[in-house]
């Protein structure tokens, strides 16, 4: 994956914004949330984008799956204050879109990411839906 345009992230409107709280079990040694907590928490958010943006019920037909996973460290979170992140599509293709998310902590940039995540079927990667592919036209950013 190419390097995240942090710029563009910070300047754009994202469709789904959520608070998710920090845990004392997140630090590290060196008292900050550790980069495998990072992870968890934009998954938390990753959850959190899907349950609130009114996709069409594919009657469990398909899914998405992470397929790729890029996460770039812009500066130190802590405990015990909650992290913002928010989530929104940057691209569509065929078979896969790419979500890219900003998790901040005090207003400050603590996390960029970008997840390519791929829509399959019991057979493998399937083409996107037209209901579906409307709905995440309408959560990308801006």
């Amino acid at each position: 994956m190419a390097r995240i345009d942090r710029k563009r992230l910070d300047a754009a409107e994202f469709p789904v914004t959520v608070e998710i709280a920090t845990r004392f079990a997140d630090l590290d040694m060196q008292g900050h949330v550790n980069n495998a907590a990072a992870a968890l928490l934009l998954q938390e958010a990753r959850a959190a984008f899907n349950r609130t943006a009114n996709l069409p019920d594919l009657k469990g037909k398909l899914r998405a799956m992470v397929a790729a996973l890029s996460i770039e460290y812009a500066g130190e979170m802590g405990y015990p204050a909650p992290v913002e992140i928010s989530t929104g599509i940057l691209d569509i293709g065929r078979t896969s879109f790419t979500l890219v998310q900003i998790a901040r902590q005090h207003g400050r940039a603590g996390l960029y990411a970008q997840t390519v995540m791929v829509v399959a079927d019991a057979d493998g990667p399937a083409p996107i839906p037209d209901m579906l592919r409307a709905a995440y036209d309408r959560l990308r950013i801006r």
